[in-house]
């Protein structure tokens, strides 16, 4: 008796070779009362590589604190210039939207500072995967409501708006336990704090000054104020025409 012909599956999975990658994402400033907030993106088709050579030099400097821009100092700076040159020189790929709230505030425009956060995180996330790339995102544990919580809201939105399933999840994790967040805290930090020195909030003589304008040099840019987009660098201004656009 002949065999029973196999149903055919009415769903694929994608070829082995279909393009994935890591987003991680995190912020710098408190969107409730600081002038300048910015959310920030590094993203690695294969994370493995980066995060095996910042435990390298962790274990070669004996440095397993948390890479934090607020804490930086002189003493540690070049250490975290070191963490810069390790990053610039691997294949991630650095995205940013700074809000400037005096000129252009979220905050006004989507009633809350939750929906701010979360509408700049899709923008952004938008802005960075490429066309057909499936990416999972690594975001801090910034405190949102459980109402319609950011995680699942974020990759709702953002696949809506690309039409088909561009995110496949988000998942937010505490930053201090997680080295690419700390990295993405870094040069997030790094570009807006030209910003904050533009609007004299900042000063120019201090280590946070000195890695700001590092940052500047390692990736051949001479400013960010205005925005930047290179193939490692994309840097834009909320409310300004220019939005964060695809790699």
């Amino acid at each position: 008796m002949p065999s029973a012909k196999a149903p055919t599956p009415k769903w694929k999975l994608p070829l082995p070779e279909h393009p994935t990658a890591v987003a991680f994402l995190d912020e710098s400033g408190t969107i409730a009362f600081d002038r300048f907030f910015a959310v920030g993106c590094l993203k690695l088709q294969e994370p493995t590589w980066l995060l095996r050579q910042i435990q390298r030099w962790r274990d070669l400097r004996h440095w397993y604190l948390e890479i934090h821009f607020a804490d930086l100092t002189f003493k540690a700076l070049p250490m975290y210039k070191e963490v810069v040159d390790i990053v610039a020189a691997s294949d991630g790929q650095f995205s940013c939207f700074v809000a400037d709230r005096k000129t252009d505030d979220p905050v006004s425009r989507f009633g809350s500072t939750a929906k701010a956060y979360e509408k700049l995180a899709e923008q952004l996330l938008i802005g960075t995967i490429k066309k057909t790339e499936i990416l999972t995102v690594l975001a801090d544990n910034y405190s949102t409501p459980d109402v319609n919580p950011f995680e699942i809201v974020v990759r709702s939105e953002v696949n809506r708006r690309l039409k088909g399933l561009a995110v496949a999840s988000v998942v937010r994790i505490d930053s201090k336990s997680a080295t690419p967040l700390q990295v993405v805290d870094l040069l997030t930090s790094a570009v807006t704090f030209e910003f904050r020195q533009a609007a004299g909030l900042g000063g120019k003589k201090t280590a946070k000054a000195e890695l700001a304008e590092y940052v500047r040099k390692q990736y051949n840019i001479a400013t960010f104020l205005k925005g930047i987009r290179t193939p490692k660098m994309n840097v834009a201004l909320y409310g300004r025409r220019k939005r964060p656009g695809k790699n």
